[in-house]
């Protein structure tokens, strides 16, 4: 199982346009990837130009899978004017 957390910054005066990319994605891998098992955009509430993903593959190859989606592809390109700075990703591991 692999789970990531994702945190992405949006420019300011992009945080709808941002968080309306990251919806719209997240739409497309629950419907079309079966292993993910979560893909859950959030929105903090106290910074509203930060968003975080959680997610949650079976294996490295439903991640990996994940990455080569056209959906995603397009996600990358369309949100690149929309983010400031790289994204922070930190990979976790489950204890039980």
């Amino acid at each position: 199982m692999i789970t990531l957390i994702a945190r992405l910054k949006a420019k300011p005066g992009k945080e709808a346009l941002l968080a309306e990319e990251c919806v719209k994605l997240a739409k497309h891998v629950r419907e079309n990837e079966q292993g993910c098992l979560m893909y859950i955009p959030h929105v903090s509430t106290e910074n509203p130009a930060e968003i975080i993903f959680v997610e949650k593959y079976t294996d490295q190859e439903a991640f990996n899978a994940h990455g080569q989606t056209p959906y995603f592809k397009a996600y990358k390109e369309n949100s690149a004017e929309l983010i400031d700075g790289n994204s922070q990703l930190q990979f976790m591991k489950e204890l039980i």
